[in-house]
């Protein structure tokens, strides 16, 4: 194309030449020139026409705040609300996600999200980080790091982004071990900050935990899991899986 738009010589596409009013139709003399000009055009809206950034930790015994910093710096060079696709590997899945993809959204200097969306690990899929204000007179914060789909490791306690009474719900699936034998037995989930059970679910060898026929109690305190039953069940094992909330969010 020797002009368009002003521009003379050889003249690229630049964003705004055309909008869905303007193209010519099939037909008219300018359709070829036009529809050869917006297949070499970028998509529009920032960032996901762009070669895709890695965010990335550098060890495994990188902080959790060092990580944000590093969101913070790529944050810093996007306009308000906009988003771009990225590559992002938070100290959490260090060396655990071969391939992963996030979408990092800026709403402001007090808002951010950055969302996975996509790993070649499926037990990686679904997490979660999210920057803002708690109140008007505190500052903007990262919040600690959130799983929509915890892997659920036996032992490993999870924030998730569920919240009970606007208190996040963490997970853990804790290993009870032998179901008891005709009375009650009881073992120590080790949760620190245990606030209030928000549900209990598990299996007993394999059937559910809850609902069977021979489970006559489940209670869950501050620091134990106590199960009761009417028959001798201890040739199964029992895996009961804690929803809750904690002292100290």
């Amino acid at each position: 194309m020797a002009s368009f738009n002003g521009r003379t010589g050889a003249v690229l596409p630049q964003s705004g030449d055309y909008n869905a009013t303007q193209i010519p139709v099939s037909g008219e003399p300018e359709a070829e020139t036009v529809a050869a000009a917006l297949s070499n055009k970028a998509p529009a809206g920032f960032g996901f026409g762009d070669a895709i950034q890695e965010i990335a930790t550098a060890s495994a015994e990188e902080s959790y705040e060092t990580y944000c910093a590093k969101v913070d710096a790529v944050l810093d060079a996007m306009p308000d609300k906009t988003a771009k696709l990225v590559l992002a590997y938070p100290p959490a899945v260090y060396g655990k996600a071969g391939t992963t993809i996030s979408l990092l959204y800026k709403g402001d200097a007090n808002y951010a999200v950055l969302s996975n969306i996509g790993s070649a690990d499926t037990a990686l899929c679904g997490w979660r980080m999210i920057k803002l204000k708690k109140s008007s007179s505190d500052p903007s914060a990262w919040q600690p790091f959130e799983w929509e789909h915890p892997p659920m490791q036996l032992g490993v306690e999870y924030r998730t982004t569920e919240r009970y009474q606007q208190l996040p719900i963490y997970t853990k699936a804790v290993n009870f071990g032998a179901a008891p034998n005709t009375t009650s037995k009881t073992v120590e989930h080790g949760i620190t900050g245990f606030n209030q059970c928000v549900d209990v679910s598990g299996i007993l060898g394999g059937a559910n935990l809850m609902g069977h026929k021979n489970i006559v109690g489940i209670l869950v305190n501050a620091s134990q899991i106590t199960i009761e039953a009417d028959a001798d069940l201890s040739r199964s094992n029992v895996y009961v899986i804690l929803k809750y909330t904690k002292a100290t969010s």
